[in-house]
């Protein structure tokens, strides 16, 4: 991860975007049809071309991320 982000960012310089998303996929739900790993450079040129992201956000206590924070440094 230490070179491949910065990697992708020259990629996204290279072809001209000054505003973009890097996307890795993971899983058949998240659409990854061969288990491997690539990264997608994708240019965000305006609100409505590129990568729309329209998930709902979920409410959450700090409690709860405070659990998963342990349970994440347990790894």
């Amino acid at each position: 991860m230490t070179d491949l982000l910065p990697t992708a960012k020259k990629v996204a310089l290279a072809i001209g975007c000054k505003e973009y998303n890097i996307l890795q996929n993971n899983g058949r739900l998240a659409h990854q049809a061969i288990d491997h790993v690539h990264f997608h450079v994708i240019p965000k040129p305006s609100e409505d071309e590129g990568l729309v992201m329209d998930w709902k956000v979920k409410e959450t206590s700090g409690e709860r991320l405070g659990e998963l924070q342990k349970n994440y440094l347990k790894l």
